[in-house]
């Protein structure tokens, strides 16, 4: 019986409906109403979408403002200035709503999103939405998360002018206190506010966050200035924690985090010689219940009015608030050979962006301990971080991923992880000097890696020729995504070292000239069938994606390459390519099934599947 959308078991549909509707919020999707509306369209496709999709239809009310006079216009076709120009036209406002379909269930209403992404809102505006749609004559019991995303278009809101556009902290406040009265149950938080000149240095709910901070277990607060909580410490029963602000002059502003019941921290713009000390006072705090630890490092970008850049202001005001010790050390220095700290026991996942080699040292009086660390991801520019991987046991690591420079690497040891399964090691340099033998080093680590792995991700922006090296220890990988500049050439050797892997995804990899008698399939034929060479390179290889949008290269060095390869594959199932693409690919390999010596050969690839 042939699958269908109606025979696909529960949990299949379940998991469609959270992937295109549910994870709106993790992403911060700016158009909420019209994939809302896409999700309707699905509903009525069939009995098993409208009976997955009827809870999430009706769990959300959304609030979107459209300005219709920029949304009719094709952007394309414009210049700049004469889109700027179109958007300074007069607003044609509209707010976008399910209300009508969510006001006869409203206790059924989980989340409440507000969201506008044609210019920085005035609360004072939304507030009347709300009011205008009646808002406050229902209850909203059930309310449980919050979202607010507020955008700003830079063209408009960064050139403002008029004095009378200025948003006043009385407009933000008298939102907050509607939102605070009319949704009492509210325990998470996601926030979105992309700020603009015509607001002053404060974040959009800090009323709210501070009236709210008793009852929010959950706060997730991206690109907005840090808001004003009004404690020194976060509560205790804080579970998810996501502050993501435009500068680490913000960082001094955080509260110490010593919530006990934390499970998820994500902070950016951090220091990380300072970031433990938001972790405790005299000592280091242990997160009993931490999972999820994900810390971005990077340079502050922004100006201050007085000449000086805000990591300079954060740096002297820091060391002005923490080295008031009688002897002259930070009040909240802990001496290492004293320190009883045993490390975070159930910590799982930890992610680190760093951005700028100031802010690399750790301090050596607090040192993180992870001892149940199964999940790394580290991202670095340009990243010494020796000390801060000092204390992490990579034995255990079961998920691995890193995004650095050489600098990082030349650090980094890639053995003794012998439970890893899963590896993302990606490589950029615009530095030519010395780059070829370290590209290929680095190449060679990514290899490196113990029999347990199975998947593998490896991407280099290095422009020389690389070689995979003549040995890997990886062998019981079953999918790679291989982005290098390897040669076509190097691959059968390659690809018979992997004898358990599935699916290969090829990007940039070199082409071989075809000798002149391949151009006709006669000449092919020829050239194949006395290749000293024609043993399968794999057999268990069952989907391949070569690259196809290569640098100059013509349809039939394509064709040479990637049918040289796939030839000697006889359990190849499925071909990834473009559609154009597929076509020229098959045109050129048909007649080749006319040639009988050849047609044994690729018998295989007659039944093969060519997908965009």
């Amino acid at each position: 019986m042939p699958l269908t959308l109606q025979t696909l078991p529960k949990q299949i549909v379940d998991k469609i409906i959270d992937h295109c509707y549910d994870r709106q919020l993790p992403a911060f999707h700016p158009k909420f109403f019209r994939v809302y509306n896409e999700l309707q369209s699905y509903s009525h496709l069939c009995r098993r979408l409208r009976e997955a999709s009827l809870p999430y239809l009706e769990s959300r009310l959304i609030f979107e403002r459209y300005n219709l006079a920029v949304e009719g216009v094709d952007k394309q076709t414009l210049s700049h200035e004469e889109l700027k120009a179109a958007k300074r036209l007069p607003a044609v406002i509209r707010w976008m709503t399910n209300m009508r379909r969510v006001v006869e269930t409203p206790a059924r209403v989980k989340e409440l999103i507000i969201s506008t992404f044609d210019r920085y809102p005035n609360p004072d505006d939304v507030l009347d939405m709300l009011r205008q749609q009646k808002f406050e004559q229902l209850k909203w019991s059930g309310v449980t998360t919050l979202c607010v995303s507020f955008k700003s278009d830079y063209d408009i809101d960064d050139g403002e002018k008029d004095e009378g556009e200025w948003i006043s902290d009385d407009s933000f406040a008298a939102l907050s206190s509607f939102l605070v009265e009319h949704l009492p149950m509210v325990d998470t938080l996601w926030m979105d506010d992309n700020r603009c000149r015509r607001v002053g240095p404060r974040n959009v709910l800090s009323n709210y966050v501070a009236e709210r901070l008793d009852r929010l277990s959950k706060m997730f607060l991206r690109f907005a200035y840090m808001p004003a909580f009004g404690v020194k410490t976060l509560p205790p029963h804080i579970t998810h924690l996501t502050l993501t602000v435009h500068s680490a002059y913000d960082f001094i502003d955080i509260p110490r985090v010593m919530a006990p019941m934390l499970r998820s921290l994500t902070l950016s713009a951090i220091p990380l010689s300072h970031l433990w000390d938001k972790f405790g006072g005299s000592g280091a705090v242990d997160f009993a219940e931490l999972r999820r630890l994900d810390l971005t490092f990077h340079v502050p970008y922004r100006s201050i009015p007085s000449g000086k850049t805000e990591d300079d202001l954060m740096w002297e005001r820091y060391h002005k608030e923490n080295t008031d010790g009688p002897d002259g050390k930070p009040l909240s220095y802990v001496d290492p050979k004293t320190d009883n700290y045993k490390g975070n026991t159930k910590l799982k996942t930890i992610s680190v962006k760093e951005r700028a080699p100031k802010y690399t040292v750790l301090k050596s009086d607090k040192r993180p301990r992870f001892p149940k660390l199964q999940h790394l991801q580290l991202n670095l520019y340009p990243g010494r971080i020796r000390d801060f991987l000092r204390d992490i046991p990579l034995q255990q690591l079961l998920t691995l991923r890193i995004s650095a420079d050489l600098v990082a690497f030349k650090g980094l040891r890639l053995a003794g992880l012998d439970r890893l399964q899963s590896s993302n090691i990606c490589y950029y340099s615009d530095s030519k000097l010395r780059e070829s033998p370290h590209a290929n080093r680095f190449l060679a680590k990514a290899f490196a890696q113990p029999p347990t792995l199975r998947r593998l991700t490896i991407n280099t922006s290095s422009k020389c020729r690389l070689r995979p090296p003549p040995i890997l220890s990886c062998t019981g990988i079953r999918r790679l995504k291989l982005t290098a500049q390897i040669s076509y050439a190097d691959l059968p050797a390659m690809l018979r070292q992997l004898p358990r892997l599935e699916f290969l995804d090829l990007q940039r990899a070199l082409f071989v000239d075809p000798p002149p008698l391949t151009h006709t399939a006669e000449g092919m034929a020829q050239h194949f069938l006395a290749l000293s060479d024609t043993a399968p390179v794999s057999t268990s290889l069952v989907k391949f994606v070569p690259d196809v949008l290569c640098r100059n290269a013509t349809d039939e060095v394509v064709f040479y390459n990637i049918f040289m390869l796939i030839a000697r594959v006889p359990s190849l199932r499925e071909l990834k390519m473009f559609s154009f693409y597929s076509t020229q690919f098959f045109r050129e390999l048909l007649p080749l099934f006319k040639i009988p010596d050849l047609s044994k050969r690729i018998r295989h690839l007659a039944s093969l599947e060519c997908n965009e």
